[in-house]
């Protein structure tokens, strides 16, 4: 009794995830201070096993393996390895047995209320206000930001990793699931958060 009570709250705590994601997804697209990536200036190039994503309209450089996909829409850019075998990641998290996402938001510095929406991300920005089960403070091409992970009883770990761009004032968020299955996963979510060039 004890397990499938524990199946059930497990399987509410990804629902409630997943559709409060897709309602963030949805928010995010309609604010004006988000970036348009529907409208960005893309350019890409294949150098050896790697495909290098310039956003111009960002300054942004990415690096993903050479046969991911790129695609824009509702606010968000997503990177995809052409072999995932799932369309949403969390939701099908039994089925995912291969292939890898990342997604990934900007939010352009604005003053509501009087209050830079940066400056107050920067001063929030803290380990010991976690609500994740791990927060890891991190620097990416001389950036700050904070890593977030929460795991979902050891079947799926959703990451959350902001980074604010110190010369642009914007707010970079990435988003990626995580699976045991599919452990690939991790080292190619690492190499693009590494891989981060801002100008």
């Amino acid at each position: 009794m004890k397990g499938v009570k524990k199946i059930l709250i497990g399987l509410i705590i990804i629902l409630v995830v997943y559709f409060g994601y897709e309602l963030y997804l949805k928010y995010t697209a309609e604010q004006p201070g988000f970036y348009d990536f529907e409208n960005g200036i893309i350019q890409e190039q294949i150098e050896g096993d790697m495909k290098i994503i310039t956003e111009e309209g960002l300054g942004l450089t990415m690096r993903v393996p050479s046969d991911w996909e790129y695609e824009a829409g509702y606010g968000y850019a997503t990177l995809k390895d052409s072999y995932i075998n799932v369309d949403n990641p969390l939701r099908d998290f039994r089925d995912w047995t291969e292939g890898c996402s990342i997604e990934l938001s900007v939010e352009n510095d604005e003053i509501i209320n009087g209050i830079s929406t940066f400056d107050e991300v920067l001063k929030n920005k803290n380990e010991s206000s976690c609500d994740y089960d791990y927060c890891e403070l991190i620097n990416i091409d001389e950036n700050e930001g904070i890593k977030k992970v929460q795991d979902f009883d050891g079947d799926v770990q959703y990451v959350d990793i902001t980074i604010l761009s110190i010369n642009d004032r914007r707010i970079y968020r990435i988003n990626s699931f995580l699976s045991p299955q599919v452990p690939e996963c991790e080292e190619h979510l690492n190499n693009f958060i590494n891989s981060l060039e801002f100008k």
